[in-house]
């Protein structure tokens, strides 16, 4: 049987310090893509020019003005034409294994319309790095809990059947933030989501990346994207139930923003409190974490963190002073 033929979509915007690396890291694949190009989405570095020295080994380059990832992204679909499409943040990394590794899931699982994995998360800051998994527990539905939070990824985890965008449309150019949440809701209602559990992608964080700016008006559209995809679940008696977990985690995220860029106490604690509230059956250890760091402080809780973990390790017979403690 012949095997699909993989289009891969790399987009950059002023992405030059990293993009030689996600090239290389794509021509590298043990199962080489059918077909490679970068869409330059108005990037005022040397982004273009990175991209276009590789032309001599079929890596094509696409120059627009600025308009979004979202809307590179839909360029790049419309440019390829490979049965499979995988895309590539130009700041991120694909491990040799990538293409590979998902084009057999899909073969062996024709009914699949898409497939992700895990990932490593590297913060380009401090050089921190682990992993960070996605999907669902048994027994979950994808398609009710994607609605939730995102649990299929980023754009640069997925490999997808291009007859998917046909069905269910592209990225929405309209939506500054969560083009590929809003995406994978659509595709997961549509037909069934499979991953490799492993991590085949390197999420490079950094603070220039889109992802980080403008946090609250960030948090607005991710709540507008779930809400939306909530209102289309079946049936409709599970949506007051997805609601209040998704604005459970809203709140909690709200926590976390505020505690991140200093924001009052007051606010910290309002966000955390809801959060712990409006669902306290599902993770409510994290929850209330979160309470406490924001009644606290950062500094004043992990101090105290430390302190216990100090006490309770201690040797038996050096435990004297736990009650004053």
């Amino acid at each position: 049987m012949t095997e699909p033929r993989v289009s891969v979509v790399i987009t950059a915007y002023n992405a030059a310090e990293y993009l030689s690396a996600a090239i290389e890291s794509v021509l590298a694949q043990s199962h080489p893509a059918d077909d490679v190009v970068v869409v330059d989405d108005g990037s005022t570095d040397a982004s273009a020019a990175v991209a276009q020295s590789y032309a001599h080994r079929g890596v094509r380059l696409i120059r627009q003005d600025n308009q979004g990832p979202g809307a590179a992204r839909n360029r790049g679909i419309r440019e390829t034409s490979g049965e499979l499409v995988a895309f590539l943040d130009g700041d991120d990394l694909w491990l040799p294994n990538k293409l590979e590794r998902q084009l057999a899931y899909l073969v062996a699982h024709p009914e699949t319309v898409m497939v992700s994995c895990l990932r490593w998360r590297w913060d380009q800051t401090t050089g921190e790095r682990h992993i960070e998994y996605f999907g669902v527990p048994p027994g979950r539905i994808l398609a009710h809990e994607n609605v939730v939070r995102n649990v299929i990824g980023n754009p640069s985890m997925t490999l997808i059947r291009r007859s998917v965008f046909d069905a269910v449309g592209m990225f929405d150019t309209q939506l500054r933030w969560g083009q590929d949440w809003d995406l994978f809701i659509r595709i997961a209602s549509y037909g069934p989501v499979g991953f490799v559990e492993e991590p085949l992608m390197i999420y490079r964080w950094h603070p220039g990346g889109i992802s980080h700016h403008r946090g609250i008006e960030r948090l607005d559209m991710f709540q507008s994207i779930a809400c939306r995809g909530i209102a289309r679940i079946q049936p409709a008696w599970r949506r007051p139930l997805l609601l209040a977990r998704r604005l459970s985690w809203d709140q909690c995220d709200r926590a976390a923003y505020a505690s991140q860029v200093g924001l009052s106490r007051a606010r910290r604690v309002w966000h955390a409190a809801l959060g712990l509230a409006l669902f306290p059956f599902e993770r409510p250890v994290s929850k209330t974490k979160r309470l406490l760091r924001s009644i606290f402080g950062d500094d004043s809780y992990a101090a105290v963190g430390r302190r216990l973990r100090s006490v309770v390790y201690r040797p038996i017979g050096e435990r004297e002073g736990l009650e004053r403690f």
